[in-house]
């Protein structure tokens, strides 16, 4: 299969450079920008990216609070109180032994309102636990590396958008160049008119549309420089600075994309290894199985062995100090069947998921295709426009020299003008499209550098 044609496009572009035009000051003086500098003052300054990177953040400190729960637990009880009114116990003869009749007789004990309080210290170590515990560390560091491909894929994002803006100011900068001398070329016929006019050698009819499709490029050369404008500014947005900082773009005979070269499964196969959406896809059938081994460790009991100390004030019927260790065991025997649906409905997840990878990888076939071809296309519209442009040119070079020798042609200037600024106007737009269409393949690729 072959590249994407790409070898005429330096040369099309010296079609717009190589017309010598009259920089403004401030562009000239304003530093230098790359189209890798461009993007990595993106990546690190883009406020989104910047906020996307806070999701892999919060993923890690997630998975860190599980992992703790492997530790013993420490657990501080307190409780200090007053009885709100004091109260006796009754203990009858003999209640408290039959051999020897303990007490010999009625008794009573009184219960004071005084303060009283109790502070119990435990200590719990998690054992049948740890497999449920690991399985949701497991599902916690998937979703941090779900985040990552997130991030991956904001960055892929923001690249492209801002390999998209670079080209088209380019772009743009080139065809205000041409405009520039365009205006100048009516401006010169504008004055030949004038003198011809003058000498009453042609109508003023024709002097007057001389100066109307003056009027009209003048102002598309305007509209063409506020657009510029508006373009940089939303380039200076991306890069996370701002708006009004001053930078120059390399022209687009300087501009070079390796993905332009690349045939269409060559191009697929590096979406299908780089894309984030195929791995995240992947990490999510990870995680949607982990989630059913989770639902189906329900069954395990739960076992931990527990030490505690407790210590009782102002209490005198009962031990001040009192310290027990042992197993704790808690078990669900009966559940009507919860924890099999919950299974059940964990394995449907795994299966969807497993699908959704595969719908992404399809789909990222897809739109390979589709950015690849545009691109072929957009090549091959800017080669036919460059040849268009370069035709009008050499057709508007002869009629002028022929005015300046005979008036009456002017009709055939100005026709040969009107062609010549609606090629230039047509490459520039196909320039703009084919490096924007380069920007979508690069992106669709997976491509971040």
């Amino acid at each position: 299969m072959k590249a994407v044609p790409s070898v005429t496009i330096a040369v099309a572009a010296l079609l717009l450079v190589a017309t010598p035009a009259v920089a403004r000051d401030n562009d000239a003086a304003a530093p230098a920008l790359s189209l890798e500098q461009a993007v990595d003052l993106a990546y690190r300054h883009n406020h989104l990216l910047a906020s996307t990177a806070r999701g892999v953040s919060e993923a890690e400190e997630r998975a860190a609070a599980i992992r703790t729960r492997r530790l013993p637990a420490l657990h501080v009880d307190a409780f200090g109180g007053r009885l709100l009114n004091s109260f006796q116990l009754a203990i009858p003869a003999g209640a408290l032994g039959t051999i020897g009749a303990f007490p010999t007789k009625d008794n009573s004990l009184t219960v004071p309102t005084s303060w009283s309080g109790a502070a119990m210290v435990s200590l719990s170590q998690p054992i049948t636990q740890q497999y449920r515990i690991g399985l949701n560390l497991d599902i916690a560091q998937l979703e941090r590396q779900i985040a990552q491909e997130d991030l991956r894929r904001e960055r892929q994002r923001v690249a492209a958008e801002v390999r998209t803006a670079y080209y088209q100011i380019s772009a743009r900068e080139a065809g205000i160049v041409a405009l520039r001398d365009l205006v100048r070329s009516v401006e010169e016929l504008d004055a030949v008119t004038s003198r011809y006019f003058a000498e009453s050698l042609v109508l003023r009819s024709d002097a007057l549309e001389v100066k109307a499709r003056l009027a009209r490029e003048r102002q598309r050369l305007e509209a063409a420089e506020s657009e510029l404008a508006a373009q940089r500014e939303h380039l200076n947005q991306l890069l996370g600075r701002d708006v009004l900082e001053p930078f120059r773009v390399a022209t687009p005979s300087a501009l070079a994309s390796p993905a332009a070269s690349l045939n269409l499964e060559t191009s697929r196969q590096r979406a299908q290894a780089s894309r984030a959406e195929v791995r995240a896809a992947s990490l999510r059938t990870s995680q949607a199985d982990t989630q059913r081994r989770l639902a189906t460790a329900g069954w395990i009991p739960d076992v931990s062995l527990v030490a505690s100390y407790t210590r009782l004030t102002n209490s005198e019927t009962t031990p001040q100090d009192i310290g027990t260790v042992g197993i704790f065991f808690s078990w669900e025997a009966f559940d009507w069947g919860r924890k099999a649906h919950e299974a059940k409905e964990h394995e449907h997840a795994t299966e969807k998921a497993r699908e959704g990878r595969v719908e992404a990888e399809q789909q990222i076939a897809v739109e390979v295709g589709q950015r690849w071809r545009a691109v072929r296309d957009t090549a091959a519209l800017l080669e036919a426009t460059r040849l268009e442009a370069d035709a009008s040119a050499a057709s508007l070079d002869t009629d002028r020299s022929r005015y300046r020798e005979n008036a009456a042609i002017l009709r055939d200037v100005l026709r040969t003008e009107a062609r010549l600024s609606g090629a230039r106007h047509d490459f520039t737009d196909a320039l703009a499209g084919y490096w924007s269409a380069v920007a979508e393949l690069e992106r669709t690729m997976g491509d971040e550098n």
